[in-house]
């Protein structure tokens, strides 16, 4: 856990973050059982919410198409803020002065990527759009898509959690615990609302599955926190091992 928590160079944390998205794309090849088995996961996850009277997949996406551009915009959204706000939130993470949230947020980040692919794994699942459940793909439209020319930039079958909940959340939870001013506050709470309604009325991922998200984002962030909190008591003990540190990063790298 030190290792995961410890704050390294620029160069260094842009790589973890790169070598990190490797790593889950080459979870498509790891699926066992490949299609069939996710459709099969797919459906079990269908059942139980039918179970729970948490289907709300199709009922979701027939009330944003009452709603003019909603669906559009709910596409947008989906192929844009998932990584565009997580890296806006580590970059002005990155910028302050206290580097304690910033090494909080990453770590819990890169915990939610190492729990998901355990579960891209072990449970592959396909989301409600390629499930033949009535829902339909409101995201892939013309030349850019996910069917499409993006195809080979995501795992299909990487529905269960869903990670563009649990991203939302951590996010959330940055912004909730650090900004300054409250007005960011009720951002904080309504962007993972809206991730939820996206990712839903889209057919890209079942109720169960921002459910799953939500609780990896909270086990990650709980094991955040405490690694971070461990690692700065740590550091008050013996600040020797800081400013060796220091001396070993390059100058000009140092975050």
């Amino acid at each position: 856990m030190y290792r995961l928590v410890r704050r390294r160079s620029t160069r260094v944390e842009v790589l973890v973050v790169v070598a990190a998205y490797l790593v889950y794309d080459s979870s498509r090849g790891l699926v066992g059982g490949g299609r069939a088995g996710a459709l099969a996961h797919a459906r079990s996850v269908w059942s139980a919410e039918r179970a729970l009277h948490l289907d709300a997949e199709r009922w979701a996406q027939a009330a944003a198409r009452h709603v003019p551009g909603l669906l559009s915009v709910f596409g947008a959204s989906y192929m844009t803020l998932h990584l565009g706000a997580t890296v806006v939130t580590l970059w002005w993470l990155h910028r302050r002065r206290d580097p304690r949230p910033y090494t909080t947020v990453r770590t819990a980040l890169l915990i939610a990527s190492i729990l998901g692919l355990i579960g891209f794994v072990l449970f592959p699942t396909a989301p409600p759009r390629l499930a033949g459940l009535g829902v339909a793909d409101t995201v892939s439209k013309g030349p850019v898509g996910l069917n499409g020319s993006l195809r080979w930039l995501y795992n299909p079958y990487a529905a269960m959690p869903s990670m563009h909940m649990a991203f939302a959340v951590l996010v959330g939870i940055a912004a909730f615990r650090y900004a300054g001013r409250p007005m960011w506050r009720p951002v904080a709470i309504a962007y993972p609302l809206w991730v939820t309604a996206e990712v839903v009325a889209t057919g890209n991922h079942f109720v169960l599955d921002v459910v799953a998200g939500a609780f990896v984002a909270a086990v990650s962030a709980i094991l955040a926190d405490a690694g971070t909190r461990r690692l700065h008591a740590a550091r008050a003990v013996s600040p020797l091992e800081d400013v060796a540190e220091r001396d070993r990063t390059p100058a000009g790298l140092a975050a």
